[in-house]
């Protein structure tokens, strides 16, 4: 229900995309189907998705993909065999590897865009697949489809689990033949977990018959065929209806040591607005000259850079203090009437030196413990939040 509610509600803003103060994440039909796509495979909330492990029996129940995962790994692990997961996404490599290592009291490897190709690196793809491959007993590696290509041969392993699908089924075909090698001398099982529904077709359903519909054109045509575009979707196909969101809409921290940078700046802008400021903007991605958040009370004003991470009770050290006081200058000189305070603020902490540096530097500092008094102080609602973020920053008013 709460994975329905997620996918529900992004059909619901992508229709209202073109209506008077429509605030959509969904710019285009491709927006929209990668974050349907990404729903399917771990349900979590638009912006609030940087992986944070929740209870495993909570997790499970919410979703269905890693269920199946975990319950066909414990059928592997009693065949005493070893298995692949492919799986493009980054977050989700790191999901997949904590709840393995929780049930099965092993981590698995991660091969992906971050693993060093070059042979001579102690911690290389080679390296790591060879250690895969010569340790007895069952085992688990997952690897990124776009990081392992020819050359790359996994014949311990005879179960092959494509957790995300690609775009082109040559690309998926030719993942699955990491197993598929000479000395290999177990039958190779191919498993294509898919989320589906009894009301309506969801994508990761629509994608599974586009792909079958494309590999059989290539084996008729006898060539090769393009990855599957956003045009090959009837949207009409994959919306459900009647359904109503889940999830709390005011903002808790828990949510926002789960936000990306871009919604922890639109939660700061809108923190501010709460406070009383009444003249709040978030500067553009880039060209911002080291402020995320200029907010006006006239006279006085604040200039805010943001710095998140998602490493738990991390200490950051002063780049903060060092955009912020850089930057000042340029907003003081397009705002002579107004006198800015100087302020950084994160959801985890500080270190001494970034501490010293703010003293020094007359740079005011928010922590997690302000942050979390600043929320219970001011709430913040998610469409708080979006308003700041999908609005133009040229727009009158914005």
């Amino acid at each position: 229900s709460h994975q329905r509610a997620l996918y529900a509600h992004a059909i619901d803003l992508f229709r209202k995309r073109n209506t008077p103060d429509a605030l959509t994440p969904f710019k285009n039909h491709l927006e929209l189907l990668h974050y349907l796509r990404l729903i399917c495979t771990d349900p979590r909330r638009h912006g609030i998705e940087t992986f944070k492990p929740e209870p495993l029996a909570e997790y499970r129940d919410k979703a269905p993909k890693l269920h199946w995962l975990l319950e066909t790994l414990a059928v592997i692990q009693l065949r005493a065999d070893k298995a692949i997961i492919f799986c493009e996404f980054k977050a989700i490599q790191r999901l997949l590897k904590h709840y393995i290592e929780q049930v099965f009291g092993f981590s698995p490897d991660i091969v992906n865009g971050d693993t060093s190709a070059a042979t001579k690196s102690v911690d290389s793809r080679q390296k790591r697949i060879k250690a895969f491959q010569t340790k007895t007993g069952f085992g688990v590696i997952i690897l990124s489809p776009l990081a392992v290509g020819f050359g790359v041969n996994i014949q311990a392993a005879n179960h092959v689990i494509h957790y995300t699908r690609p775009w082109n089924p040559a690309k998926e075909d030719q993942a699955t033949d990491r197993a598929y090698r000479i000395g290999a001398t177990k039958d190779v099982y191919v498993y294509y977990p898919i989320i589906h529904a009894e009301d309506f077709t969801t994508f990761e359903m629509k994608l599974h018959e586009l792909l079958n519909r494309k590999r059989e054109l290539a084996d008729d045509m006898l060539n090769g065929t393009g990855d599957i575009t956003p045009a090959d979707f009837d949207l009409t196909e994959v919306i459900p209806t009647g359904e109503k969101a889940l999830f709390p809409e005011i903002i808790s921290l828990d949510d926002v040591l789960q936000m990306r940078p871009d919604y922890f700046e639109g939660l700061v802008a809108a923190l501010w607005q709460n406070r009383g400021f009444n003249e709040v903007q978030r500067t553009p991605g880039s060209g911002d000259d080291g402020i995320d958040v200029v907010a006006i009370r006239r006279p006085q004003g604040e200039l805010v850079q943001c710095k998140t991470s998602s490493v738990e009770n991390a200490k950051l050290g002063w780049d903060a203090i060092k955009d912020v006081v850089a930057g000042a200058a340029t907003y003081q000189r397009r705002h002579p009437d107004v006198c800015f305070k100087k302020v950084c603020i994160t959801n985890q902490f500080f270190n001494n030196t970034a501490q010293r540096h703010a003293e020094n530097n007359g740079v005011e500092l928010y922590d997690q413990h302000q942050l979390a008094q600043l929320l219970q102080d001011y709430p913040v609602r998610l469409l708080n939040i979006e308003r700041f973020l999908y609005t133009q920053w040229d727009q009158p008013g914005a």
